[in-house]
C-alpha cells in the first residue's frame, strides 16, 4: 500500500512518500520511504525539508502501528494531506523482490530529480512560461482582465478553492502539460483528467458556467522523443482528448515547438473574444 501526500491542499497533486509492506508467512511489516530530501527542496524550497520530516513522522507512525498487530486496512492517517493507497495482494515472496517492485511502481517523487537531459527545461517550468506570455498577450490589451487568471474557485461543494487557469464571462480555460521524456508522465496524464473534472466542477456553480464554454490547453514541451515515448504519447493524448470529448470540454493541443507566442495566439484570442 501507498502512503502519499498532498503538498499543497486541495491541489489534488499527490505524491508517494511511502510503501507498507505486510507480508502473508508473518514475517515483520516494512514500511520503505520513497523520497529524498535534496530534490523536495528543490521543488518546495525551505518547506522541502519539513515534507520530507513529515513524511517520515508519518511512516514512522504507520510502522509503528503494523508492529504493534495493526491491520494495514484499518489504519487511518489522522493528519490532513495524508492519504492511505489501495492495498495491492502480490504473488512475491521475496521481500526483496516487493520492495523492488513497490518502488519501481510507485510514484517515487525522488526519481524527478534526475528526470531532465542537461540543457532541457522542465516541463512545469516551460508550462508556466507559456500561461504567462497568454496573459502578457491579452493584458497588452486588455489590462483590466488581469484577475481572470488563476483565480482560486471554490469548487465540490465549497469543500475545496482550486486555481482555474482562467474563468472569464462565458469561457473557463485549464492549462496542464503532457512531458511524456519524464518518468512523472503517467502522473501528468492524471492530472490532466481532474483538470477536466475541475472544468466540469464549474458547472455546479451559480457562475454561469452551466452552458459556458470549457477549454482544456494541453500544453506539450518541445522534445526529441523516443519511438516507445511517441506511443505513450499518442495513447495519453488520445486518452485525454476522448475524456474532454466525452465530458463536453473543447481539448486543444499546445505545440511548445513553435514560437511561444504563436502557441499562446490561439488562446489569448479566445480570452479576448470573451471580454
Amino acid at each position: 500500500m501507498a502512503i502519499q501526500l498532498e503538498p499543497i491542499t486541495f491541489s489534488g497533486e499527490r505524491i508517494t512518500s511511502g510503501v507498507a509492506i505486510v507480508p502473508d508467512d508473518g514475517s515483520a511489516p516494512r514500511v520503505i520511504g520513497t523520497l529524498s530530501a535534496e530534490p523536495l527542496e528543490k521543488v518546495f524550497g525551505r518547506y522541502g525539508k519539513d515534507l520530507f520530516n513529515l513524511a517520515g513522522s508519518v511512516n514512522a507512525e504507520l510502522q509503528a502501528y503494523l508492529s504493534t498487530g495493526g491491520q494495514l486496512k484499518h489504519w487511518s492517517p489522522d493528519m490532513d494531506g495524508v492519504y492511505a493507497g489501495r492495498i495491492t495482494p502480490t504473488k512475491n515472496t521475496s521481500l526483496a523482490a516487493i520492495m523492488q517492485s513497490a518502488l519501481t511502481h510507485s510514484s517515487i517523487f525522488s526519481a524527478k530529480a534526475n528526470d531532465s537531459s542537461p540543457g532541457m527545461e522542465p516541463g512545469d517550468r516551460s508550462l508556466t512560461r507559456f500561461q504567462e506570455k497568454i496573459k502578457q498577450i491579452v493584458l497588452a490589451s486588455r489590462e483590466g482582465m488581469n484577475i481572470r487568471f488563476n483565480p482560486k474557485v471554490a469548487l465540490y461543494g465549497g469543500r475545496a478553492k482550486v486555481p482555474i487557469s482562467y474563468v472569464g464571462t462565458h469561457l473557463a480555460i485549464n492549462l496542464t502539460s503532457l512531458d511524456v521524456a519524464v518518468t512523472s508522465c503517467s502522473q501528468q496524464r492524471d492530472a490532466a483528467h481532474r483538470r477536466i473534472n475541475q472544468l466540469l466542477a464549474l458547472r455546479e456553480i451559480d457562475i454561469g458556467h452551466n452552458k459556458d464554454h470549457l477549454m482544456l490547453g494541453l500544453w506539450i514541451p518541445d522534445r526529441e522523443l523516443s519511438p516507445h515515448q511517441e506511443d505513450i504519447f499518442g495513447a495519453y493524448s488520445t486518452e485525454l482528448e476522448f475524456a474532454s470529448n466525452r465530458a463536453g470540454v473543447e481539448y486543444v493541443l499546445a505545440d511548445g515547438g513553435v514560437d511561444q507566442t504563436e502557441a499562446a495566439m490561439p488562446f489569448a484570442k479566445r480570452i479576448l473574444e470573451d471580454a
